[in-house]
């Protein structure tokens, strides 16, 4: 049984497109599967022939193997992305509380209440 590296690798850019597909309960696998497939233009086919045999392959067909890396790729960029802008979108709402509780400390320094 020897896995070749680029089956190994293409499974597991199909199955990341897989659970990215998932709809959750009442969904299947293999229907998540098949979408993924469709999304990284692969043919349900051939997604179903890696899905299954990805273990006992010598070779992935080379056209598969690039169609899934560059869709796992994409995926991997969006999720990036998306948390780069949900970091930008946190600091500026805390820059934006540490700007107001800054205002309101130096508004008490010369008051009364603040000696009390």
């Amino acid at each position: 049984m020897s896995t070749s590296i680029a089956a190994r690798e293409a499974f597991l850019c199909l199955n990341a497109g897989t659970k990215a597909k998932f709809r959750g309960w009442g969904d299947t696998k293999t229907a998540a599967r098949d979408r993924a497939a469709r999304d990284a233009e692969v043919t349900p086919a051939q997604a179903e022939r890696l899905w299954k045999n990805w273990k006992t392959m010598k070779s992935v067909n080379g056209d598969v193997y690039r169609l899934l890396m560059n869709k796992y790729w994409h995926l991997c960029q969006t999720n990036d992305e998306a948390s780069a802008a949900y970091r930008a979108e946190r600091m500026r709402l805390k820059a934006e509380r540490n700007a107001a509780d800054h205002k309101r400390a130096q508004a008490s320094v010369g008051t009364d209440s603040a000696r009390l």
